[in-house]
């Protein structure tokens, strides 16, 4: 069995280890060439060997976010659905198979990646964070947009982990094959309305994507757009490299979020027993073999 998850991931695995050892010796190789500097008064207090930490925690805390957000946050999300929009819905459950192949572990990052460096963009001002991780001193010499950068530098670990957290729960629901369908509503028998069949959790993944890919290319922007009044306090070469860095970093983010996608496929039998079990005590246990009516 362990060779099998081996070789069913060998291939994610490769790419992760490879890019991630590239960027942290690209980080290294920058502390030989501009020198150590002190900016954040806790961890290691080098600039480079922090950056390293910082990002290698990505992974680290969007694991404990996978399992925290989809367990905590599952049962949450269906008694809403049900309560809130679902009240005159029929629900029931589409039995889902696990993929043979293990396929799409960035492209399912990068969403979650979106939101978490969105809401680090929305932090990345606030004065009592400033406070608490920057030295009076570099806060005094330091341009706003500068501060800003390495605040939303700072925090990724955290957002990273929100953003894990909160997509898991719609991944939970839409792998368990938990659907609901307004066929029943008086609307719909009288022709006035089509009959529709969806996923809860392709209702809040719709959403929560709305809200990510919107907003964070509203954020980065603005972002880049602040960056560029602070030509004059930076180096030239220091300047470049994250005037060309930074929009990709949501990129960046997704990749080191790759663990927790594994982790997501690797556990597709125990977290689906766990939403039905949950889907059972909110009353959805049929199966929607006809949901549209088709065989009537």
């Amino acid at each position: 069995m362990k060779s099998k998850n081996l070789i069913r991931y060998k291939k994610s695995l490769i790419i992760w280890i490879v890019i991630i050892t590239l960027f942290i010796v690209f980080l290294l190789l920058n502390w030989q060439l501009i020198g150590s500097f002190s900016i954040y008064i806790i961890l290691t207090r080098n600039h480079w060997i922090d950056s390293v930490l910082i990002l290698l925690s990505i992974p680290i805390f969007s694991i404990v976010a996978y399992f925290l957000g989809g367990y905590l946050l599952t049962p949450i999300l269906i008694i809403l659905h049900k309560k809130i929009v679902g009240r005159n819905l029929m629900y029931g459950i589409k039995e889902r198979n696990k993929p043979l192949e293990f396929k799409g572990a960035f492209l399912n990052s990068i969403f979650p990646s979106l939101f978490a460096f969105n809401f680090a963009i929305l932090l990345s001002n606030e004065r009592w964070i400033h406070d608490m991780i920057f030295s009076t001193s570099f806060m005094s010499n330091a341009s706003d947009a500068i501060l800003q950068i390495l605040t939303i530098l700072f925090l990724l670990p955290i957002v990273s982990a929100l953003g894990i957290g909160i997509f898991s729960a719609t991944y939970f629901l839409i792998d368990s094959g938990i659907m609901y369908t307004n066929k029943n509503l008086k609307k719909v028998k009288w022709g006035a309305f089509p009959t529709e069949v969806r996923s809860i959790g392709g209702y809040y993944l719709y959403f929560l994507k709305g809200y990510a890919g919107i907003s964070v290319i509203i954020s980065i922007v603005q972002l880049l757009i602040n960056y560029f009044t602070s030509i004059q306090d930076l180096d030239a070469i220091i300047y470049l490299v994250n005037l060309i860095l930074w929009p990709f970093m949501p990129f960046l983010i997704a990749i080191f979020m790759v663990p927790s996608a594994i982790i997501q496929d690797y556990s597709y039998e125990s977290r689906n027993n766990f939403v039905k079990k949950w889907a059972k005590k909110f009353g959805i246990t049929n199966d929607l073999e006809d949901p549209l009516g088709l065989n009537q």
